[in-house]
């Protein structure tokens, strides 16, 4: 295990502990919390930018997102809103995070310098002991981000750009075909999921996917089963794209449209 881990596990954290016990504030406690375990020297891997992991996924990569949910998961907690935990699934995401092959983009998150997730690995650690700190991430964000404009969709849309799809998302959920997005795809197909617990039928979505030809390009949305269905089909041969809210948050940012997580689980 890396020196920085062990240090953050048995040094820091402990010492963030004893010393907010005399912090009669709470947010004090917090920010006290954040500083000693936010160190310089706080170990993170490199996490691409978003325009580099665009650059890959037009020259033909896979990709499989983890965010808290995924990492909730991978620490054993017991469900997530829409995905329930199962000792499989735990194991399927700690599996990917700790991915060494070459044929699937693993993405976290860019190290927090604020905000949510530097909250989340002040209390949850650790989580990095299944990252490997020593290699270069995608970044997860390429479904999240909050600056799109008409040139940066335009680098998206590069990627399926008269490709013939397969998407692979819920009927019944958030995610919708919007034709700004999607309208330069070629043709598509759509292998419907439930909008909850999709992990649960994951051997039915890995046989339906694998029937079609490995030409075309799958585009998924279906919680941490799409880390897991993207990971597998791109080891299969297949180009695999965990693609996340991508619609919803272009529609938030562009028209003022709900965030995903103000959005109903299912229509």
């Amino acid at each position: 295990m890396c020196i920085k881990i062990l240090m953050l596990r048995f040094v820091y954290k402990p010492l963030c502990v004893f010393l907010s016990v005399f912090v009669p504030s709470s947010k004090l406690r917090k920010k006290l919390r954040q500083k000693i375990l936010y160190s310089r020297d706080f170990p993170y891997p490199r996490v691409l930018s978003i325009p580099e992991t665009i650059k890959l996924l037009q020259n033909g990569a896979s990709i499989a997102r983890l965010g808290d949910g995924e990492f909730n998961l991978a620490l054993g907690k017991r469900a997530i809103c829409y995905q329930k935990n199962s000792p499989e699934l735990q194991r399927r995401m700690i599996e990917i995070l700790k991915n060494t092959n070459h044929k699937c983009l693993v993405a976290i998150p860019p190290k927090p310098e604020s905000g949510f997730f530097r909250e989340y690995f002040t209390r949850y650690p650790r989580i990095l002991n299944f990252m490997r700190l020593n290699t270069t991430y995608a970044n997860a964000n390429i479904s999240r981000n909050s600056d799109f404009l008409v040139s940066a969709m335009a680098e998206y849309r590069k990627i399926w750009a008269n490709r013939d799809v397969v998407f692979i998302y819920s009927s019944a959920g958030r995610f919708e075909i919007t034709p700004d997005i999607f309208s330069n795809i070629r043709k598509y197909e759509h292998i419907d999921v439930p909008p909850t617990d999709a992990f649960e039928q994951y051997r039915q979505i890995m046989q339906q996917a694998k029937s079609y030809p490995h030409d075309r390009l799958f585009l998924i949305s279906c919680g941490p089963a799409a880390t897991v269905i993207a990971y597998d089909l791109a080891n299969l041969g297949y180009q695999a794209i965990d693609i996340g809210h991508l619609p919803n948050c272009f529609a938030n940012q562009l028209r003022n449209a709900p965030m995903p997580e103000d959005l109903p689980i299912s229509k």
